[in-house]
């Protein structure tokens, strides 16, 4: 089965083609430029450098977010798009599960963090299980360091782009309990991405159109300006 995974929800951007569980081809993206720009040409080239067309692919998978409001419409339109023109299933998958899923601890806590407005972050709490890979022990939820600071009890690991920014509060708050990812699994890998698509795939967790739509845990501009707003 050949999968095309892409992510969209931050400042960057990638795309994986994996088939059977081998990755054939992963690109990350930090340009700055806007996904609308370059997301279709770069995966018009990884598909032409594979030879393979969009025909040849089996499902489609994009996460969901938490993230960029525009960037997550950008990618989640796409593989609609791709899944509709050609018949094919689509999944989604969270972004803070795709950090977590950057870490290999069987005994701390996994804590993905991502930036959000007004020195929020966007976070949610996994430990390893032998079975199911990660369980989430604490929901995801846009929410403040003090109090996402109160739910930790143990040793932790953090990843994602909020660690970075706050780690040195952390560990002022938290000493020796905290422990940060290197700076290079600190983002979405795309192969990860098609990795846990095609294992919700297969437990018969597709979606489809109407129901895959973008985690935002907050609401958006226009509807904290105008709550009628739809």
């Amino acid at each position: 089965m050949k999968t095309l995974a892409i992510d969209t929800s931050g400042k960057s951007a990638g795309l994986a083609i994996v088939s059977d569980g081998r990755i054939l081809y992963e690109l990350f993206m930090n340009t700055g430029l806007n996904h609308s720009v370059v997301l279709l040409p770069e995966i018009d080239h990884a598909l032409n450098v594979l030879n393979l067309d969009l025909t040849d692919l089996d499902l489609f998978v994009a996460t969901t977010g938490p993230g960029s409001f525009t960037g997550l419409r950008i990618g989640l339109s796409t593989i609609k798009g791709f899944a509709l023109s050609h018949k094919k299933p689509l999944v989604g998958v969270s972004t803070l599960e795709a950090l977590v899923w950057n870490i290999y601890s069987q005994d701390r806590i996994i804590c993905p963090m991502l930036n959000g407005p007004m020195d929020e972050i966007y976070t949610a709490l996994y430990r390893y299980h032998p079975l199911d890979g990660y369980e989430r022990l604490l929901e995801e939820q846009i929410t403040t360091m003090q109090k996402l600071v109160a739910h930790i009890t143990g040793p932790v690991i953090f990843v994602g782009d909020g660690a970075v920014r706050w780690e040195s509060h952390l560990r002022d708050q938290l000493l020796e309990s905290a422990i940060f990812a290197p700076q290079h699994l600190n983002i979405c890998r795309p192969s990860t991405i098609a990795g846990i698509g095609i294992k919700k795939y297969q437990d018969g967790l597709t979606e489809d159109m109407v129901s895959l739509k973008p985690t935002y845990l907050r609401a958006s501009e226009a509807e904290i300006k105008n709550p009628d707003h739809k």
